[in-house]
């Protein structure tokens, strides 16, 4: 059994990529995904601010 993975962030997720997708918001993941500089150790989604993703490092 796999452990699952936790935000870093809970009170923030609500902006996260991972909701965002979840509620089919491609224009705003495509604006906040234009010039990555973080990626999601969770999802490997690349973003713009580490703030939105749940476990964000350093490109």
């Amino acid at each position: 059994m796999s452990e699952e993975k936790k935000c870093t962030n809970e009170k923030g997720h609500q902006g996260h990529i991972c909701v965002l997708r979840s509620l089919g918001l491609a224009d705003e993941i495509a604006r906040l995904t234009v010039n990555p500089t973080h990626v999601c150790f969770t999802c490997g989604t690349e973003v713009n601010n580490p703030a939105n993703v749940c476990a964000p490092m350093p490109l």
